[in-house]
């Protein structure tokens, strides 16, 4: 699994946070969610933005190489 993905789903276990409920939020599908979750999509500036909106969280949250979550 690619780090992206292993912060984003850290971050919804966190938060309590469902994919569908993720998608609705995000302006994403759930289809598109699920993909990501799974590691058989990597996703985009755009959607890491409005992922990190969602949830509530810095974009830098996905990025950054140390394990600060938040």
């Amino acid at each position: 699994m690619n780090p992206v993905t292993e912060k984003i789903k850290m971050v919804c276990a966190g938060k309590n946070i469902p994919a569908e409920e993720l998608a609705a939020n995000a302006g994403l599908t759930v289809e598109q969610i699920e993909l990501i979750f799974n590691s058989e999509k990597i996703p985009s500036l755009s959607s890491l933005i409005k992922i990190s909106r969602a949830l509530g969280v810095r974009l830098g949250t996905f990025l950054d190489d140390n394990e600060n979550m938040g």
